[in-house]
C-alpha cells in the first residue's frame, strides 16, 4: 500500500465519520423540530380557546361600559331635572307663603286697630288709621 492509497483510505474514513456525525446532528435537529411543533400545537390548543374567551369577555366589558355610560348620562339628566324641579317648587311655594305672611300682617294690623278703637280713651284711633292708610 502506497502513501497515496493510505491517504485515500484516511480521507474516505474521515468523510464517512463526518457524514455519520452530520446525519446524527440532522436526526437530532429533526427530532427537536418535531417536539417543538408538538409543543406549539399543544400550546395553540390550550391558548386558542382562552384567547377566544378573552375576546368575548372584552366585548362584553365594552357593552357594559357603554350601558354604564348611558346610565350615568341618564342620572345626570335626572339630577338636573330634580334640581330644576326643586328650584321651581321653592319659587311656587315661596309665593303663597309670602302672601300668607302679608295677609297675616294685614289681619294683625286690623286686629290692633279694632283693639284700639274698643279701648277706653280712643282719641288717637282716627290718627292711627290715617297714618296706616298711607
Amino acid at each position: 500500500m502506497s502513501s497515496s492509497d493510505l491517504a485515500a483510505v484516511v480521507v474516505t474514513v474521515c468523510v464517512v465519520v463526518a457524514l455519520v456525525a452530520l446525519i446524527a446532528v440532522l436526526t437530532q435537529a429533526f427530532a427537536l423540530m418535531r417536539e417543538f411543533r408538538r409543543k406549539l400545537e399543544d400550546f395553540d390548543s390550550k391558548v386558542g380557546p382562552a384567547l377566544s374567551q378573552l375576546a368575548d369577555t372584552a366585548e362584553m366589558a365594552q357593552a357594559e361600559i357603554g350601558r354604564l355610560r348611558d346610565l350615568l348620562n341618564i342620572a345626570q339628566k335626572v339630577a338636573g331635572l330634580a334640581e330644576s324641579a326643586g328650584a321651581a317648587t321653592a319659587r311656587v311655594a315661596a309665593t303663597p307663603v309670602d302672601k300668607v305672611r302679608s295677609a297675616i300682617s294685614v289681619l294683625r294690623g286690623k286686629a290692633e286697630e279694632e283693639g284700639r278703637e274698643t279701648a277706653p280713651g280712643g282719641e288717637s284711633t282716627a290718627a292711627g288709621s290715617e297714618s296706616r292708610g298711607r
